[in-house]
């Protein structure tokens, strides 16, 4: 596929701007305005045309729209392919039972709209889809696929704050989101809000931006050009975000390569439709077991490389992998990395050490003000433990018992299904958080469909400071 020339960022948000909604109700807020966001503003969009009243979506972003799938501001050099089929797209699964009866008119019309803003749409307003098919549908590239979010943004009028945000606080009427941007500061307010991204990158080990990166910083050394003295690299992590630094390392760079992996193993994720279907149908996935559902999705997401990437290394003998958990790293050239592996201490000495282990879906805990904290604390029994929240997550993805509804798509896999936290199911996603927003006036079914009751926002400005 052709290299698609990125669109601007979606329009920011001015103050006191109405939305898309019914009459001044808050919108409901994002922190990132990442591929959950876009697809949230594009199934309200398209259930406000299906005549329900679904509320604005309003992202907070520091950067601009699907940065993290962009060089120079993610976790890639946009070069990379993306890990999920381009098909499960922002509308995917593309099953609208959750707003009534299969047989209903309704459901079919949010089905036809939805599909105008999916990845063949996108490939069509741009006269490349005859070319993407004929080429054997490959896999595109972050780059390619940021240009497809940043369209569909554009195309769904999602609205984005620049800034970041520094203080998230929860009352009996919504949430207010601080932030800041180069042009100040600024609050937020909405009914309910959304957390997004994975938060900052690795922490098993201290980066010192020179020797031992984690993964932003490697990504950004990558794109900036590695240096010639770097011949070995150790990589430590075993999931998909390790996957394409090593494939990035070994592949692309042509670097030796020793992957550090608490298992005997590098594994990788089976596509076969018994494992799939759960990720776009999570029908019967909480009659599982709790071991059967966390072994699920260790197997198939969190501690394995994609087929992708371990048919890419496959070609090379850059690559080894040494069992054991990182313990730190001592100082030197060339740096070692200390690990244990069956109580035995050992050390691998490398020109370059990256923590790849991924970021932290709790990293949203450090922007709770007092009130939001105490009450998410009080509804997971006590302990802000990540375990406690994955288990506390319901059907709308959120947790309850807080004072305005909080949204926790990325610790949602244990109790509601493994395709939640990424591309695997955006649109069901994006159904379930909407379905607690939607009041069911129009269809009676709507509520008993949706298992959630709407909330009524307080109608009040929602843009303060500078946005």
């Amino acid at each position: 596929m052709r290299h698609l020339a990125p669109h601007p960022p979606a329009p920011s948000a001015g103050p006191a701007l109405a939305h898309g909604g019914s009459g001044d109700a808050l919108p409901l807020l994002v922190i990132g305005a990442g591929p959950k966001a876009v697809a949230l503003a594009v199934k309200a969009k398209v259930l406000r045309e299906a005549g329900l009243d679904a509320p604005e979506v309003v992202a907070v972003e520091r950067d601009r729209t699907a940065a993290h799938w962009r060089e120079g501001h993610g976790w890639t050099n946009g070069r990379q392919s993306l890990g999920t089929l381009p098909e499960k797209d922002l509308g995917f699964p593309y099953d609208a039972t959750a707003w009534g009866d299969p047989h209903d008119p309704l459901v079919a019309e949010i089905v036809r709209l939805t599909s105008g803003y999916g990845w063949a749409g996108h490939l069509m307003s741009r006269g490349g889809y005859a070319r993407w098919v004929d080429r054997g549908r490959p896999q595109p590239s972050h780059r390619e696929w940021a240009d497809y979010l940043d369209w569909a943004a554009r195309e769904a009028g999602l609205r984005v704050v620049t800034g970041e945000v520094h203080s998230a606080e929860a009352d009996d009427d919504g949430w207010t989101l601080g932030h800041t941007a180069p042009g100040g500061h600024g609050t937020v307010r909405g009914r309910a809000l959304v957390v997004s991204g994975p938060g900052p990158s690795g922490t098993a080990l201290t980066a010192d931006d020179d020797r031992v990166l984690d993964t932003a910083g490697f990504w950004r050394l990558a794109v900036a050009g590695l240096p010639s003295r770097i011949r070995h690299v150790v990589v430590v992590g075993s999931g998909e975000t390790a996957g394409t630094v090593v494939r990035e390392l070994a592949v692309a760079q042509e670097r030796e390569v020793t992957v550090v992996t608490p298992r005997a193993a590098l594994y990788s994720r089976g596509e076969s439709p018994f494992e799939n279907r759960y990720y776009s149908d999570p029908t019967g996935w909480t009659a599982l077991t709790e071991s059967d559902r966390r072994e699920f999705i260790r197997r198939t997401d969190r501690a394995v490389f994609s087929l992708d990437v371990q048919q890419d290394l496959a070609r090379t003998a850059r690559v080894s992998w040494r069992p054991g958990r990182a313990t730190g790293t001592r100082p030197g050239t060339p740096v070692a990395l200390t690990y244990e592996y069956g109580g035995r201490p050992g050390a691998i000495e490398a020109d370059l050490v990256v923590d790849a282990t991924g970021g932290d879906p709790m990293w949203f805990t450090a922007l709770l003000g007092p009130r939001a904290r105490a009450a998410l604390t009080a509804a997971v029994g006590g302990t802000l433990a990540r375990t406690a929240v994955e288990r506390a997550v319901d059907r709308s993805l959120a947790v309850p018992g807080l004072p305005a509804p909080l949204h926790l798509p990325n610790l949602a896999a244990l109790a509601q299904g493994p395709g939640f936290p990424n591309l695997s199911s955006l649109g069901l996603l994006a159904d379930r958080v909407l379905c607690a927003h939607v009041p069911p006036r129009s269809r009676p079914g709507l509520a008993v469909a949706c298992a959630v009751p709407g909330r009524a926002g307080t109608p009040a400005p929602y843009y303060r400071g500078e946005a």
